[in-house]
């Protein structure tokens, strides 16, 4: 992997974006303060391909910003390759992958709509999946691999030789054996437990197998059993069925008695009918006796009926009359009260107006103290928001002279720097000649160049000093201003609120005093004029005219509704006579048939009377013969429960005798059964076996051992080609894994990773080297390890990225791995090297200058 351009915004220290072109170099040093965010960039890169770098979540999003968004562009086996991730404070974070499809290298710009082929998935977890396929590495092997982080260079060598194959394990990614380990022996367990568990079933099978004598016995009794409870059941049936016929014979000598009982009733209830007739008849004819004797009365009164209902006819014509000139007057009365109704409304309605007026008035006088309080709040606000805007004056003004302050500073240090090497170049100087200026170097031309250079110098420091004091006052009058504008901060909201609430209560007062000005030209003066008219009756005039037309026509008709009523009333009185007029002609007529129809009642009651007797001797014959055979015959219920008992206990002795013959033929498949489980015991037992074997082969001294024991030659043998080079053919090295013990006695090896050395003076182990001859040991082991790692993933290591603090070297030690970096640079397309001393930047042919602003991390590329 290749880098060619990475473009950050929003990311970590870089709030603004930045973008560097990578194809301007090869070799290039990263440098700036300490948190200026050199490493920022690198981090930046591996979250950009694998979603990580420090962290994952918002806080690698810049304070400032709302997203951080990385654009990188990189060369990978010819072809190039653009991710872009984009992760919004507080959402999921956005993947895209893409790939040039020209084959150019040369131009990594291309245009959104032009040139780049799409290979981002359906989700970003499946994207991701796609970069580290392409790539054939994942985040651990990637910073392993490419990265030469701060203090790890030495990880490896500094271990004790007992811990050393645990880092080289670690380094390789051995710990998934460690999972394949776990895995087995969970596996392992699971086969034991099914094992197990047939072990029970055929333990089960042999405890049953044992009661094959025991349950053969069993059956053979229930059968002899089941044989005498049939032959008993069968005898019982033959004497029910005896039972049966003579039962059936009861049967109908009890339905004979039943037929004469209900023979016997029916007679009993029809005389009871013609009883009733008879009392009936003789009732009605007593009623008919007793108006006949009141012919008399009831005829007079049907006259005067007659009479009434003459009267009651003449005064509905005249009342038939006086309603056709009343239907004209209901409308003209409706008139009328409406009018009145709609008065009566309106005076209402101008009485609550009336009230509601002074009520406003209240409301007026209430208003108006407030909004005088208003107003010189809202003045007050005012000047609130006037005198925040000249402290935003000023500490702009302020800022603005510290940064002034603060860009001469930078350039008198400069200057200083530039004259502190003069003076030292020129006090040190030898010979006849000035380093500075070129003239002949004499002790008087040497004294007074350096008093000048030294004055300027003093000029100069006095000036930075004095700059740096005026600084620091206007950082404590900018915090000033601020604390005092954050006092202010609400003061444009409450003038707002003020000016509104004036601004309402104002229009609040001009609508009431405008509704009680209306009230005084118009309002006072109707309700003047409702009153009157309601007070004098002058409404719907010309309805109360015709009125007065219509009540005179009804006074000449001369109905009285009062009479009317009192005829009508004694009608319905009377009108009962008439009932009673015809009832009396209905009785004259019904007299001679009704006397004969009691005769004859009287007649059939003597002839049912003696019927009666007749049946009543039949059914107690009867009777007396069937109470009689029903005490001499045998109980039938109880023959019929007896049998079935025995049914219930044939029935029951059946199951017995089944579920007998059951575990008796079951023992056959349980013979089956239990071959069967053995068999697959032996087989569980096989498979158990094999996975024992495989959690040895997959523990430390199994396979893992293995693989380290294989990569050891390769990773030795690329240490051994590097350290030639550092070491120009004087030094190399060799891993041993296996050492004899301390005792003697013992003739196996105990497992360890020895480190030797062979320089000039001989063999030894790395402990005992220091300083540069460890450092370059160290260094190669390390580059080493990181090319065998990526062989191994199937990547090819194109980029080397170094951040080992130079700083913790000295003179010689920063020498020596400038040295070796430059040694191995033609292995690699690019490297990448951080640092913050200042001394060191010239060492290499491209720097990366990273500097922290108030506008967040800038790079500049020399």
């Amino acid at each position: 992997m290749i880098p060619l351009r990475l473009r950050i915004s929003g990311f970590l220290s870089y709030r603004d974006p930045v973008e560097i072109d990578f194809t301007t170099f090869d070799l290039a040093c990263i440098s700036g303060q300490n948190g200026a965010g050199k490493s920022s960039l690198l981090d930046a890169m591996i979250w950009a391909l694998f979603g990580q770098a420090r962290k994952r979540d918002d806080s690698l999003v810049n304070l400032q910003s709302k997203i951080a968004e990385v654009a990188f562009t990189f060369e990978y086996e010819n072809n190039v390759y653009r991710v872009q991730r984009a992760l919004p404070r507080g959402k999921t974070a956005v993947l895209e992958f893409q790939i040039r499809e020209s084959s150019s290298v040369a131009q990594p710009q291309i245009t959104a709509n032009g040139g780049w082929k799409p290979l981002t998935e359906r989700t970003l977890r499946e994207t991701q999946a796609r970069i580290e396929q392409t790539l054939r590495l994942d985040y651990e092997t990637f910073i392993n691999a490419a990265f030469f982080l701060q203090g790890k260079a030495d990880q490896f060598t500094q271990q004790t030789a007992s811990k050393r194959k645990d880092v080289l394990s670690t380094i390789l990614g051995l710990e998934m054996w460690e999972t394949y380990k776990t895995r087995t022996s969970l596996k392992r367990k699971v086969l034991e437990e099914e094992a197990n568990g047939i072990d029970g079933r055929i333990a089960e099978i042999d405890a049953e197998l044992a009661e094959e004598e025991p349950r053969k016995q069993r059956l053979k009794e229930l059968e002899a059993e089941l044989k005498l409870l049939t032959s008993a059941r069968k005898t019982q049936e033959a004497a029910l069925e005896n039972i049966k016929k003579t039962a059936a014979s009861l049967e109908q000598q009890r339905r004979l008695v039943e037929t004469l009982a209900l023979a016997r009733d029916r007679l009993l209830a029809h005389l009871t009918g013609l009883q009733s007739r008879l009392a009936e008849r003789e009732a009605v004819r007593t009623s008919y006796s007793d108006l006949a004797r009141r012919a008399t009365e009831i005829e007079s009164a049907y006259k005067a009926w007659q009479k009434t209902r003459s009267d009651l006819e003449d005064w509905d014509k005249v009342a038939s009359s006086f309603r056709e000139h009343e239907k004209d007057r209901a409308p003209l009365l409706e008139q009328i009260a409406g009018e009145k109704a709609r008065l009566e409304e309106e005076q209402r309605s101008l009485l609550i107006e009336k009230e509601s007026i002074g009520d406003q008035q209240s409301e007026i006088n209430s208003l108006k103290p407030e909004i005088d309080r208003l107003q010189k709040l809202l003045a007050e606000a005012e000047g609130k928001v006037a005198e925040r805007g000249q402290l935003e004056h000023e500490r702009s003004a302020a800022r603005e002279k510290q940064a002034e302050l603060k860009a001469e500073n930078e350039a008198l240090k400069i200057d200083m720097d530039e004259l502190k090497v003069r003076i030292e170049t020129l006090d040190s100087a030898e010979g006849a000649t000035c380093p500075l200026c070129g003239q002949p170097l004499s002790a008087q031309h040497r004294k007074i160049t350096l008093k000048q250079l030294q004055s300027e110098g003093k000029e100069k420091g006095d000036r930075y000093r004095a700059n740096r004091s005026i600084t620091e006052e206007l950082t404590v009058k900018i915090k000033v201003f601020e604390s005092k504008i954050e006092k202010l901060v609400s003061a444009e909201n409450e003038r707002l609120t003020y000016s509104n609430s004036a601004a309402q209560l104002t229009e609040r007062i001009e609508r009431l005093e405008a509704l009680s000005n209306d009230w005084v030209v118009n309002g006072r003066k109707r309700l003047k004029e409702v009153e009157k008219s309601l007070e004098s009756k002058k409404y719907a005039i010309e309805a109360q005219k015709q009125l007065a037309k219509v009540d005179k026509v009804l006074a000449k008709l001369g109905y009285d509704a009062v009479a009317h009523d009192t005829a009508r009333e004694l009608e319905i009185e009377q009108r009962t006579s008439d009932g009673e007029y015809r009832r009396l002609e209905s009785t004259r007529a019904a007299l001679a048939p009704l006397d004969n129809d009691i005769q004859n009642l009287k007649a059939e009651i003597e002839n049912q009377v003696l019927e009666i007797d007749q049946q009543e001797k039949e059914y107690n014959t009867a009777k007396e013969s069937l109470d009689s055979a029903l005490t001499q015959a045998p109980d039938l219920d109880e023959a019929e429960r007896g049998l079935f008992d025995m049914q219930e206990r044939e029935n029951g002795l059946h199951q017995e005798v089944g579920a007998a013959r059951q575990k008796v033929s079951v023992l056959d498949g349980l013979l089956t059964r239990k071959a069967e489980f053995k068999t697959l015991h032996e087989g569980l037992s096989h498979q158990i076996g094999r996975h024992k074997s495989l959690e040895r082969a997959f523990g430390k001294d199994g396979v893992p051992a293995l693989l380290i024991e294989q990569v050891l030659p390769e990773i030795e043998s690329k240490a051994n080609e590097l350290l030639d080079r550092l070491s120009d053919g004087q030094m190399s090295v060799r891993f041993v894994t296996q050492a004899e013990y301390k005792d003697r006695k013992r003739e196996d090896l105990k497992e360890t990773l020895d480190i030797q050395i062979s320089d000039s003076a001989g063999v030894r182990d790395y402990e005992m080297y220091s300083g540069g001859e460890a450092f370059r040991v160290n260094f190669a082991i390390r580059l080493a390890l990181s090319e065998v790692l990526a062989q191994r993933k199937g990547a090819r290591l194109q980029t080397l990225v170094i951040d080992e603090g130079f700083g913790s070297q000295d003179i010689q030690g920063r020498q020596r791995l400038i040295e070796a970096i430059n040694l191995v640079k033609g292995d690699f397309a690019k490297i990448l090297v951080i640092t913050h001393l200042d001394e060191l930047k010239d060492a290499f042919p491209t720097r990366i200058e990273v500097e922290k602003t108030e506008m967040g991390s800038k790079v500049r590329v020399v």
